[in-house]
């Protein structure tokens, strides 16, 4: 008998010893699905952060090329007045050489009919 209680005892043992083994795998596999869960969540963070980043990059792109049309519109505005006006300086530097050689003449011809407003002695 003390060999059937022997055996007895034993196979009491190992299946406590299955059973504590199968706590400590369940355990395991416990902390191996938390893991798996907060690298998925750190994850899952870092491409809705990524995302976010994109969306402002692509927001600061889209703002950029309409102030970059915008001052290009403007300077292309800006050259065509400085154009117009450098032609339009051009013009009344040439009205000024008619009007200063009209003056010569006018002088020239206000001196021949009036002499005498000319003669300073």
């Amino acid at each position: 008998m003390s060999d059937l209680g022997g055996a007895l005892v034993l196979g009491q043992q190992l299946a406590l010893y299955r059973m504590l083994d199968s706590f400590d795998r369940a355990r395991d596999n416990n902390g191996v699905v938390l893991n798996d869960a907060a690298w998925r969540n750190q994850y899952n963070d870092l491409v809705h952060r990524y995302n976010r980043l994109l969306t402002d990059a692509n927001k600061f792109t889209r703002l950029s090329n309409e102030i970059i049309e915008t001052q290009a519109g403007t300077i292309g505005d800006l050259k065509a007045e400085n154009d117009a006006l450098r032609a339009e300086k051009e013009q009344l530097r040439s009205r000024m050489v008619d009007v200063e050689g009209e003056l010569a003449v006018l002088r020239g011809l206000d001196k021949e009919l009036h002499p005498e407003a000319y003669d300073y002695r």
